[in-house]
């Protein structure tokens, strides 16, 4: 058995569990806050394990050539509760912190090598992140404020996101400046397709336009080749858009399968279960500021790792890779399925990427200084001077905020100094700013 725990790891696996049990019970415990000094003493001991492990397997643990068992899923499912735990205390600009957002990135990289081809600007936002994890993974690795172990477990990880992203590139850049018009069309057609497949249901009949914008498409090729302005020349990148054009009709009509009565029982099961996911994260990005603990992300990522899982794993198989039905055949409407994962993992992605370096536990009063600050601003904006008796309710919110520190600092039930004083004194000092600015407005108006 490929998964089968050899008997020297069988302890490591056993320790690992028990970590797993405890970050879940901190997670599900909603009546206190994280706090530090419950979370690192049991990265500590996961240090401490991966050590062992590393000394077990010949210093070979993070070989991507070496198979992997249970241990290994353990110990990735450990490594994203301590790092969405981090977050949680808003040490955000951390190593440990940042491996859930690598992992996050990983699974979006690998829904996106599927694809294939995207465009330059798309691909931005994702090198964007990447140079900012690499920064806070070597200012930390400079500092020596991690473990050599722990680092190389996440710079692991971080490289293959690295490798994926530059396989990503390379195929943009073998697209001639001629062909990237005809391009960014199929790319918006295939954009246009994802919304739709992402809804709850769709007709046939929402994807005529999109059937239309590819004929004409194909209907410019001459001799099956797209040519250059002058209309003999065959620019280079042909295999890259010809491949697009014809991979997007394939998902055009994988579509026309879904919305029809044809559709597998078996891949519609495995659909609704991915709505369901994807409401519920939709939701958190509409009420994230208010109701999100990061360690939440974790239960949808373990239920879209458990629906990845069932697609046919046999290298050798014709279905490799595809959702198969209870006879072992892989249905046609697939498309719908892959389309739903990455809306769903982006989806994460960005709830992960909009954490702020402020713990839980002054998440309320940054909330609550948030939302004064919005109202102050709403009010300049209007340009209307503001009376002292209609500044007076923001003046009291804002010293009954204030009158919560302590020595200068916010602190928790405990006494205990969180993560986040930095952006919560700054907003609370914009706001009182924000306070004199139409306080002087008012009084300049009153003597003119």
């Amino acid at each position: 058995m490929p998964n089968r725990i050899p008997p020297e790891e069988q302890a490591i696996l056993e320790q690992l569990l028990s970590v797993k049990n405890r970050l879940t019970a901190l997670k599900r415990d909603r009546s206190s806050y994280l706090r530090t000094q419950d979370i690192v003493p049991l990265k500590e001991e996961v240090d401490q394990q991966v050590e062992k492990l590393n000394e077990i397997r010949g210093n070979e643990l993070f070989s991507e050539d070496h198979p992997s068992n249970r241990t290994d899923d353990v110990l990735d499912e450990v490594c994203q509760l301590l790092s969405l735990s981090f977050l949680c205390l808003g040490k955000t600009r951390e190593t440990p912190a940042v491996y859930s957002q690598v992992i996050a990135i990983k699974q979006c990289f690998d829904r996106l090598e599927e694809f294939g081809i995207y465009a330059e600007e798309f691909l931005e936002p994702y090198e964007k992140k990447l140079k900012e994890i690499e920064h806070i993974m070597e200012v930390d690795q400079r500092d020596q404020v991690i473990s050599d172990i722990a680092m190389k477990f996440v710079r692991v990880k971080f490289m293959q996101c690295q490798r994926i992203y530059q396989n990503l590139l390379d195929t943009i850049h073998e697209v001639s400046p001629e062909l990237v018009p005809v391009r960014n069309h199929l790319l918006r057609i295939r954009r246009h397709l994802v919304s739709i497949a992402c809804r709850r249901s769709f007709k046939e009949s929402d994807l005529v336009s999109a059937q239309q914008e590819l004929n004409e498409i194909d209907q410019k090729r001459v001799d099956g080749k797209f040519l250059g302005k002058d209309g003999v020349s065959i620019p280079p990148g042909q295999a890259v858009v010809v491949g697009l054009l014809e991979q997007i009709y394939a998902y055009a009509h994988d579509l026309v399968i879904v919305a029809s009565s044809d559709f597998s029982p078996a891949l519609q099961t495995i659909r609704e279960r991915l709505i369901e996911v994807k409401t519920h994260l939709e939701r958190l990005e509409l009420t994230h500021k208010w109701t999100l603990r990061q360690t939440d992300l974790f239960t949808y990522q373990h239920q879209l790792h458990d629906i990845l899982s069932m697609r046919n794993s046999d290298n050798e198989s014709p279905n490799y890779g595809k959702f198969t039905d209870e006879s072992g055949n892989a249905p046609e409407g697939q498309t719908v399925l892959l389309f739903l994962l990455q809306k769903c993992y982006r989806m994460i992605l960005i709830l992960l990427n909009e954490s702020l370096p402020v713990s839980e536990a002054l998440q309320p009063i940054y909330n609550q200084l948030s939302t004064v600050r919005q109202c102050l601003l709403a009010v300049r904006n209007t340009g209307a001077p503001c009376s002292a008796e209609e500044l007076y309710p923001y003046q009291m919110k804002l010293t009954s905020i204030d009158n919560l520190r302590r020595d200068g600092n916010f602190q928790d039930d405990e006494g205990h100094i969180p993560e986040g004083q930095a952006m919560c004194v700054s907003t609370l000092e914009e706001c009182y700013c924000l306070l004199d600015e139409l306080r002087d407005q008012n009084q300049g108006s009153e003597s003119a």
